[in-house]
């Protein structure tokens, strides 16, 4: 017995509409930033340890901010896709880590760890706090790339 399944039509990209890959797309890319912001999270949290900090203000400050990044970023991977406020939050904590680590940390080590992370953790929340839906519709509109 010979099974014959006939061809699969497919519709081109333009015919599509809004289920277009674009539109699927920025989910993807808020699942980048705010995945790799967990990481930052996660790093904050344990670079005390890593580090050395010692105690005081330094410590708990990167463990905190470091599992509230690592929290709103793992709330909007699982599932608040459009809860940009989220990362718009991330990316203020990124500004307070760079910041803080000018007058807050004593050692060149916790310094250098929280401007870098600082920088990181604003660029991530940035990115992910953009990729939206209504981005992603107003880039397909122009005509613009489509991933």
């Amino acid at each position: 017995m010979s099974t014959h399944q006939p061809p699969q039509i497919h519709a081109p990209r333009s015919v599509r509409g809004p289920g277009s890959s674009r539109l699927r797309g920025w989910r993807g890319d808020v699942f980048a930033a705010s995945g790799l912001n967990v990481l930052a999270g996660i790093w904050l949290i344990i670079a005390p340890f890593v580090l050395g900090y010692g105690s005081g203000d330094r410590y708990w400050n990167d463990i905190v901010f470091g599992a509230i990044v690592a929290v709103l970023a793992l709330v909007r991977i699982s599932g608040a896709y459009r809860a940009s406020e989220l990362s718009w939050i991330n990316a203020l904590i990124g500004v307070w880590l760079f910041v803080s680590a000018f007058w807050l940390d004593s050692t060149g080590r916790a310094g250098g760890n929280d401007i870098i992370l600082g920088i990181i953790v604003f660029l991530l929340g940035i990115a992910s706090a953009s990729a939206t839906e209504d981005a992603a519709v107003v880039e397909e509109g122009r005509g613009g790339p489509t991933f």
